[in-house]
């Protein structure tokens, strides 16, 4: 389905089932908001997934439109793959938020609602297979 004429359920509840519960696991936290983590599901350390989350709270800033930056979280993850003719690629999945500190709640959680539609909804299934906005 085109993208021009997508449509998704702003408002529904996405219920999880089945799956296995994989956990999460630190590797470590700085001080400048950068915490490595890596998805502890058995596998050799060579094919381990890797997950870095950053963080940035709002600072003064006499430039922007309410005297702060933005709150910024990023989320980068690695998903390292052996190829069949025995050489490794990575495959990398990025998040990025902004937004204004006097975003309410209910501002990033429609962020997010629209985040889980981008990568669930099947009207975006041509984006995602054959890079095919169209």
């Amino acid at each position: 389905m085109p993208l021009a004429t997508a449509n998704i359920p702003i408002g529904a509840t996405y219920t999880p089932a089945g799956g296995t519960a994989t956990a999460f696991s630190s590797l470590g936290y700085s001080s400048d908001g950068v915490h490595k983590l890596f998805i502890d599901d058995g596998v050799s350390l060579i094919l381990r997934k890797n997950v870095i989350v950053t963080t940035r709270a709002p600072v003064v800033s006499v430039g922007a439109p309410n005297g702060y930056t933005q709150q910024r979280v990023n989320v980068y993850m690695k998903f390292p793959k052996l190829l069949a003719n025995g050489n490794y690629t990575v495959n990398t999945l990025r998040v990025d938020m902004s937004y204004d500190s006097e975003s309410s709640a209910a501002d990033v959680a429609l962020m997010r609602e629209m985040l889980t539609h981008l990568g669930v909804d099947a009207d975006f299934d041509g984006l995602y297979e054959d890079a095919s906005p169209a």
